[in-house]
């Protein structure tokens, strides 16, 4: 009779192995659908992988074929490439397959049940617009997730189908995050000295404007006295007509009473 030490191993074998068949018919499910949307959203580049890659400031070691890739991929494009098919935002069940993948290639899966169902059914929504047929075989796999089979002899052959095949997985998941990092880190000093140069590019605009400022200032006060003056000038010259006229009029008027 198997312990209970000897069951909870072969319990979570069994999901990681679950977990790691549900990625892989996800993976084959959409890969045709991701590529088809993705090479025509990218029509002017030679590869949508590699241009997707460097959008989202990732290496693509894996390919097309990564789940982890084309969710990324689906999270990052959602708007203009995928979310016009699917009808309904769809984003956040994205998201949470992101986050299962890597705790699945870390080894880190909650043991949780209705975690694991969650993230099937969150599979299944997207994959079934998509590719109904693998449907039945997701569903297949909730039915034994909740029935779990615990028998030993399984639970060995799983732990050698598995063992290789995961831990590739992993020390390619974290080759793929340290590089994710070191290139995040390199764009930061790129973005870096370009945002000083820019800075120092404003400053010496902001001088030569302030210079600009205190010319005009100077031209505006100088036009301003000229306008005065010539204000008070054509006041002046007014005034010294309508003299001449009153004292012509006034002669005029004498003159007449002569």
């Amino acid at each position: 009779m198997t312990t209970e030490r000897s069951r909870t191993p072969s319990l979570a074998l069994s999901r990681h192995a679950q977990m790691a068949e549900a990625f892989e018919i996800f993976a084959a499910g959409m890969g045709p659908f991701i590529d088809e949307r993705m090479t025509r959203y990218f029509a002017d580049d030679p590869s949508w992988e590699e241009a997707a890659a460097n959008r989202m400031g990732r290496a693509n070691e894996h390919g097309a074929a990564d789940p982890l890739f084309q969710l990324l991929v689906m999270r990052r494009f959602w708007g203009p490439v995928f979310a016009e098919f699917f009808g309904q935002d769809l984003r956040g069940l994205v998201a949470q397959l992101v986050e299962a993948r890597n705790l699945w290639a870390h080894f880190n899966l909650p043991d949780d049940t209705a975690y694991l169902d969650r993230i099937l059914l969150a599979i299944e929504r997207i994959l079934a617009p998509v590719d109904p047929d693998p449907v039945r075989q997701l569903r297949q796999l909730r039915g034994r997730l909740k029935n779990p089979t615990t028998d030993d002899t399984e639970a060995s052959d799983l732990e050698a189908s598995i063992d290789i095949v995961a831990l590739r997985a992993q020390l390619g998941e974290s080759e793929g995050a340290f590089q994710e990092v070191q290139s995040q880190l390199d764009n930061m000093k790129k973005q870096l000295d370009v945002s000083r140069k820019a800075s120092a590019g404003k400053q010496l605009r902001l001088t030569q404007l302030e210079q600009e400022l205190l010319e005009r200032e100077g031209r505006a006060t100088e036009l301003a006295t000229a306008i005065e003056f010539e204000r008070i000038t054509r006041n002046r010259v007014e005034w010294l007509f309508v003299s001449f006229i009153a004292v012509m009029l006034v002669v005029m008027v004498l003159l007449a009473q002569t």
